[in-house]
């Protein structure tokens, strides 16, 4: 696996821990099955090996199928990660 040099690595906007957790809740809200979650928790991620700086700890689906909500997020969360950074505090 290539490492990731500061020439080619991509910009990323950084976002606070909140901002995330309300992007990542709308659009997991949005997700196929979904509409009834209400929580998810962002937490920063600082292993040097992993070009995210953030994840998801925890999801409450409410109402909705937590396997349907699961597997919104691994993609959710992936593709979100490639574009923000968790803002440090």
């Amino acid at each position: 696996m290539p490492v990731e040099s500061q020439e080619t690595k991509p910009d990323k906007s950084p976002m606070t821990k909140t901002a995330l957790e309300d992007l990542v809740l709308a659009e997991l809200r949005a997700a196929s099955g979904c509409g009834g979650a209400v929580h998810v928790t962002v937490v920063a991620y600082d292993d040097y090996r992993v070009g995210a700086t953030w994840e998801v700890a925890s999801c409450d689906a409410g109402t909705s199928a937590p396997e349907a909500c699961e597997r919104a997020l691994c993609e959710i969360v992936g593709r979100l990660q490639q574009h923000f950074d968790i803002a440090p505090t």
